[in-house]
């Protein structure tokens, strides 16, 4: 059923059966994508692949866990919690206009679906817009900084 990477998914072999596996998302999974929103990190994720059809499978992933990213605030490594989850359509087609826009189509002579950027964007949309630590958590060197500028309150 699968190749080297667990989340390339041989959709060819799936059959009738659906394929459940978990799979834990590490810090080399986060460096691996070669992407700078998140730089590690520890995410279980469940997934769930069936046949819809004889050419549409449909992917569910849950994930939980927690991410490291950089807080917008002092720029110093910050730890999030996050919960996410995604749903997606794949075709054993080439796209034709008439299509749904949101299906997600397997690339020619290629059975096998690369889940790792679905499973990435489904992590970092779950994460929230303003990403700081704690009052009194960030690196005082670079509050002070920030704050030298600013005007004193009344």
């Amino acid at each position: 059923m699968q190749s080297e990477n667990p989340l390339h998914i041989n959709l060819a072999r799936l059959g009738n059966q659906p394929y459940r596996f978990e799979i834990e998302l590490t810090d080399r999974f986060f460096a691996d994508l070669e992407q700078e929103e998140i730089s590690g990190g520890d995410v279980h994720a469940q997934i769930l692949v069936k046949a819809m059809t004889d050419c549409i499978y449909q992917i569910q992933a849950q994930m939980q866990g927690r991410v490291v990213t950089l807080c917008d605030r002092c720029l110093e490594p910050l730890t999030l919690t996050v919960q996410a989850e995604t749903e997606l359509k794949v075709k054993d087609a080439p796209p034709h206009e008439s299509d749904d826009p949101e299906m997600q189509y397997l690339e020619a002579d290629n059975p096998c679906y690369d889940l790792s950027w679905d499973l990435y964007e489904a992590i970092e949309t779950a994460m929230p817009i303003q990403r700081v630590h704690p009052e009194d958590e960030c690196n005082p060197e670079m509050t002070r900084y920030i704050l030298k500028d600013a005007p004193e309150a009344e």
